[in-house]
């Protein structure tokens, strides 16, 4: 009990901060707003654009070329292996009938297609791949090349380095995305650390007092701990609400006119489960910079 009251009276000290100075405050909140709000609404922004990015792009093919003799038993009996072998978005069987009709209606000279008496084209499988950062490019190859071998099969064609740019494309973001999370976790470290400093140093009166009292470091900055908490919940409630209306107006600026070329795309507001897990590693973090702030700046102020 003497614990609770003890967290009591220093979060009502803490929270009491608010109405001695609140433009001040929602200032400070506001600082860490921009530098929460920043880095997550470019991440937000490249959550869409990178999966976007694979559909306009499309997945990286592969096309089995049969032999003209080849039995359609062994063509079917290929696709199935296929989807054994790689990690699929589409499997394609085209027949020969269907490759001549496509001849006929794509090519620039249609008249050579009408004038061949037999059909010489052969039966061809084709496959998407499903390319991602963790794909194993060189694991990939060397299964092609064992499908250049495979039975009545006469030519195999993969664009290898198309699917390296693909897969460096895809690790980019990945990094971004990374190096996004570590910017933030310094931005909200430095910020709260010198909000917190700046607080303590302005009641510095009262830390001479407290001390001279005999009240501990801990005492001391338990309720600019619990200020700055609550200083870290409003400025995460900025942050959301920020991030929120810059997808709203990025998916009203660009958002309509990606989707004339991907339908599903969009700027999608911040999931629950999303800011959910943001806001626990955000009070872990702002609760780091301000407990390392309180041992520093109340060692250098007594």
């Amino acid at each position: 009990m003497r614990w609770l009251r003890l967290q009591w009276f220093s979060m009502s000290a803490g929270l009491k901060l608010w109405t001695d100075e609140p433009l001040g405050h929602l200032f400070n909140a506001l600082v860490l707003a921009v530098a929460l709000a920043m880095p997550w609404s470019i991440a937000q922004g490249l959550s869409a654009i990178v999966p976007s990015m694979d559909r306009w792009v499309g997945d990286p093919e592969i096309s089995l070329y049969f032999r003209p003799d080849a039995p359609y038993e062994s063509v079917k009996e290929a696709a199935s292996q296929l989807k054994r072998d790689f990690d699929l978005s589409s499997v394609t069987v085209v027949s020969p009938e269907e490759a001549l009709n496509k001849l006929r209606t794509q090519s620039q000279n249609p008249k050579l297609a009408t004038s061949l008496e037999e059909n010489p084209l052969p039966y061809t499988v084709i496959v998407g791949l499903s390319i991602s950062g963790e794909t194993d490019t060189q694991a990939l190859e060397n299964k092609i090349d064992q499908w250049k071998k495979y039975k009545d099969v006469e030519l195999v064609q993969y664009d290898a380095q198309w699917v390296k740019r693909l897969q460096s494309v895809l690790g980019g973001a990945q990094l971004i995305a990374i190096g996004l999370a570590g910017l933030i976790a310094a931005m909200v470290l430095v910020v709260t650390f010198n909000t917190v400093r700046l607080q303590l140093i302005r009641n510095q009166q009262e830390v001479h007092v407290l001390k001279a009292l005999g009240a501990t470091d801990t005492e001391v900055g338990r309720p600019t701990l619990w200020w700055s908490l609550s200083l870290a919940l409003v400025a995460f409630a900025l942050a959301y609400a920020g991030v929120s209306l810059a997808m709203h107006l990025a998916d009203t600026a660009a958002g309509q006119w990606i989707r004339q070329f991907d339908s599903d795309f969009a700027f999608s507001q911040p999931s629950g489960l999303t800011a959910l897990g943001m806001v626990l590693v955000w009070m872990a973090l702002v609760t780091a910079g301000a407990w390392a702030s309180v041992k520093f700046t109340v060692l250098r102020i007594h």
